[in-house]
């Protein structure tokens, strides 16, 4: 029935002049004498030929990228490696959390060779596998193309395999030519398999190759394959489909199914936003046949978590259609309505602004609002980069401590510098002052640990105010506070622990699993980087900040700062202050 289709092409050739039976790594020749007779070394000089490099130390990232050292592995079995990436896959709590996450994986590092059949897996497909459940896309492909080719080495990939994770990853986000390159080789070099003759079909549809198209499906059904799926979706991207057919939610779709779709014009299932899995958050976010509402709650839950750009989501809130009338009355329009939808409102009419007054007073509403729907964080990187167009001169003496704060919690400390100091001046007119001087410096000192030294009784006043104003809530804050700083290097007396007993209030939280944490604490002491570092954000995932125990959070936090990394120590302790309610607290007057 086919003509013949001559020799099979190999999906992914080798480069040129290189054996097509050599790995992906290049390895230099064994010295070997071929003379018997060769001088022997002298005494005194050894001489031995240098160990084969693994290909399983490929990375994407340097140390200018603040890669983890290559010895990060250095006293972890191979096979506990092995657990441990299986193990990712809920999200990171945090967006710092998801960026040592990456760094983890795609950091180049020496790993234990395999000394049981059982340990003989790629550690390299352990580490794609983990960036696509984290939809970690572009790094996904960037250390797919570095991993290790090989046919009988188990431990590297073959590129078979290869081709089509590439193929797959191609479909998902939306790159149909590179996908389609791949698929049109493969469904002529294998035409025994049916993902490849499905996908190569579907791209000679996109090419209008339609006499091949109809060949192919009735082989298809000829040969008793049932997809319905596939052949409803291809009946759609055809335009021969009179009613568009309902489709699950996009977890129960195949890559290929989701590429169909975007070309049909055909929206998955949608479930609420915070069901979406973190690895198809920046796949639907840009799926324009979704519902706009749900795009958007998208973005702004991928941005919290590190999975969508700042710019992107700017991009929608242009999108969001907004009469011009709502623009005058728009930071009470946003405190009257805290949805995504006000919040595009909000920072529409506060980025239109020109008078740098005007700008600064709604940003400082638009940050109070962030405080009181617990989207301080989030709201303070979406108007860092406005606030930096706000001169730093006394006339705007009354938003340095706001200032200071938002730049802290964007990780922008050099920014918050000048304000932070124009604030601790401005804290000498009142107690109001001092208080928001006062909260702008301990997320200073738990951004930068030490670096930040605490005048002597500072945090006896912060105590004291925080107790006058909000006493029900104020143990449970300093608890927490405290907690971070003892765990980022201070010291914290006895008696402050003591003074805190009989006011702490039990909460339900949830703690990580008892093994996990007590490995953690033992990779922590003993310098076992790697296995640390990546056990502190297992720990943390799967669930939002506030609901762990304060001991957890306060722990994960002691872990990395044993373990050297003492930069993501602070960043961990900085989103756990601002995650827990960064709501400064006026002392009364007199105190």
């Amino acid at each position: 029935m086919l003509p013949s289709l001559g020799a099979p092409k190999p999906l992914l050739p080798p480069p040129s002049g290189a054996d097509s039976t050599s790995g992906a790594i290049e390895r230099a020749p064994e010295l070997t004498s071929t003379d018997s007779d060769a001088t022997p070394a002298k005494d005194g000089i050894s001489v031995n030929s240098l160990d084969a490099v693994s290909g399983e130390t490929v990375g994407t990232i340097g140390s200018g990228d603040s890669a983890l050292p290559a010895t990060m592995w250095d006293g972890t079995p191979r096979s506990a490696i092995q657990r441990m990436l299986a193990l990712v896959g809920d999200t990171p709590a945090t967006a710092s959390l998801r960026r040592l996450l990456l760094r983890i994986l795609l950091s180049p590092a020496t790993v234990p060779q395999a000394t049981d059949a059982a340990d003989r897996t790629s550690l390299v497909k352990a580490r794609i596998d983990a960036l696509e459940r984290l939809g970690a896309w572009p790094d996904y492909l960037r250390l797919l193309d570095l991993a290790p080719a090989g046919v009988d080495d188990e431990t590297a990939l073959s590129p078979a395999l290869r081709a089509r994770l590439k193929s797959d990853a191609g479909f998902l986000i939306g790159d149909t030519g590179t996908s389609c390159a791949i698929a049109r080789d493969a469904m002529l070099s294998n035409p025994q398999d049916i993902y490849w003759q499905k996908a190569g079909t579907f791209c000679q549809a996109l090419a209008e190759e339609w006499e091949s198209v109809e060949f192919n499906l009735r082989l298809m059904l000829e040969l008793g394959d049932q997809d319905t799926r596939y052949i409803e979706l291809m009946r759609a991207v055809s335009g021969t489909l009179s009613e568009l057919p309902q489709m699950p939610q996009a977890a129960q779709l195949r890559p290929l199914d989701i590429a169909m779709m975007r070309v049909a014009g055909i929206a998955p299932a949608m479930p609420a936003p915070d069901a979406v899995p973190a690895s198809l958050i920046p796949i639907l976010t840009s799926f324009k046949t979704l519902r706009f509402e749900d795009r958007l709650r998208l973005a702004e839950r991928g941005e919290r978590l590190g999975l969508v750009d700042r710019s992107d989501l700017i991009a929608l809130y242009e999108l969001v259609d907004i009469d011009p009338s709502q623009m005058k009355n728009a930071l009470s329009a946003a405190a009257a309505d805290p949805s995504a939808n006000g919040r595009a409102l909000l920072y529409r009419a506060i980025a239109s602004q020109t008078l740098p007054l005007a700008r600064a007073q709604a940003i400082q509403q638009a940050l109070s609002l962030g405080r009181r729907d617990g989207r301080y964080g989030a709201t303070a990187r979406l108007y860092a980069p406005l606030i930096q167009e706000i001169p730093t001169t006394s006339p705007y003496a009354w938003f340095a401590a706001d200032a200071a704060s938002a730049f802290i919690a964007s990780g922008m400390s050099d920014a918050a510098a000048p304000w932070l100091e124009m604030a601790s001046r401005e804290a000498r007119l009142g107690p109001e002052q001092a208080t928001a001087w006062r909260d702008a410096v301990i997320l200073s000192r738990l951004a930068a640990g030490e670096d930040v030294p605490l005048e002597r009784n500072f945090l006896r006043e912060w105590w004291r105010g925080v107790r006058n104003v909000a006493p029900e809530g104020a143990p449970e804050r300093a608890t927490l506070l405290f907690g971070l700083l003892e765990a980022t290097g201070a010291e914290t007396p006895g008696t402050v622990w003591r003074g805190l007993i009989s006011q702490a209030t039990p909460k339900e939280t949830i703690s990580p699993p008892a093994a996990l944490q007590r490995a953690r604490r033992d990779a922590a002491r003993n310098g076992r980087l790697g296995e640390g570092a990546l056990l502190t954000v297992l720990s943390l995932s799967g669930a939002g900040l506030l609901d762990y125990d304060t001991v957890a959070l306060t722990e994960s936090v002691r872990a990395l700062s044993e373990l050297g990394l003492r930069k993501d120590a602070y960043r961990l302790a900085l989103d756990i202050y601002l995650a827990a309610g960064n709501t400064p607290v006026s002392a009364p007057p007199g105190e």
